[in-house]
């Protein structure tokens, strides 16, 4: 139920947080052409054309790439996407942090201002970059664990194999969903305490509540793939109707909307799914020291 319960939270957070939604979608506007003009949209190679003569057969060989071109291309490229995930990762730690302060000032009924958020994020970033790249190493530890049962597998081949690659699957996905639900506490338990050893009390309350955070996981993974599904088919139409120079920007002007409210949901869930074990948490205290009485309820 906790899973369910933050789940629905988060809607109702979010409708009532209309600012939060703008603040939000400050960053992906500051992204959207950002992400168009540094990352190269045309990957165009070109190709050797070689005849060979055979006898009386002339052969004509296609598709050897010029090696300096692709090179040049795949700088550009590597280049391109080094400059945004810099920029991005340092922007979304700033807006994670002031959209988290917001939020929580709201569930304790304090009003918040964009600029005040704005400043606080751009202050204590730091935390929030240092707090998503050790937790994203340790999700990247328990995902590669979780694989090993499908390597094995696939090593032994039928018929254990094949039972081995199974649980491998079920034990993989599973481990996505509550590494989900792991990584979005770690900044809320910042925000609130102000101090980054703080984040790590996210392992023993996700721990402790095992199935509520893989179902949380499942719901927020769920909630994200619908998002995407609504934003795909505007992104095709756009390439299909816009001229082929201007249709990137349009695109990601376009999608910047949607994906404000991808951050702001995956955000909110995270405080909205804290709070909640809080909840649960404390209700499991209340009930042991009513047993050690003697008491039930």
């Amino acid at each position: 139920m906790g899973a369910i319960d933050a789940f629905s939270r988060t809607f109702s957070i979010v409708l009532a947080n209309k600012k939060l939604y703008l603040f939000v979608l400050i960053m992906t506007l500051i992204l959207a052409p950002l992400s168009v003009y540094v990352i190269p949209q045309d990957f165009e190679y070109t190709y050797n054309q070689t005849s060979i003569q055979r006898g009386d057969v002339i052969v004509e060989e296609y598709g050897t790439p010029i090696a300096g071109d692709e090179a040049e291309v795949m700088l550009k490229l590597l280049a391109g996407l080094a400059v945004y995930f810099l920029v991005s990762v340092l922007l979304s730690s700033a807006f994670q942090y002031g959209t988290t302060k917001g939020v929580l000032q709201y569930l304790e009924g304090e009003d918040y201002s964009l600029g005040e958020l704005l400043k606080d994020g751009f202050k204590h970033f730091p935390g929030v970059l240092a707090i998503n790249i050790v937790f994203g190493l340790i999700v990247a530890v328990f995902i590669g664990i979780a694989i090993i049962p499908i390597g094995v597998g696939a090593l032994i081949g039928l018929p254990v194999g094949w039972i081995l690659i199974f649980l491998g699957v079920l034990l993989f996905f599973a481990v996505l969903a509550f590494s989900i639900g792991l990584t979005s506490l770690p900044v809320p338990l910042y925000v609130e305490r102000k101090n980054l050893g703080a984040a790590f009390e996210a392992f023993s309350l996700v721990f402790r509540n095992v199935f509520s955070t893989i179902g949380f996981g499942v719901l927020m993974t769920i909630a994200v793939m619908g998002i995407v599904i609504i934003a795909s088919p505007l992104a095709f139409i756009i390439q299909l109707t816009v001229p082929e120079n201007i249709a990137p920007y349009v695109s990601a002007f376009v999608q910047a909307p949607l994906d404000a409210l991808m951050y702001l949901f995956l955000w909110t869930g995270g405080v909205a799914f804290y709070k909640e074990l809080q909840r649960m948490e404390d209700i499991k205290k209340v009930d042991a020291e009513l047993e050690d009485l003697g008491l039930e309820l």
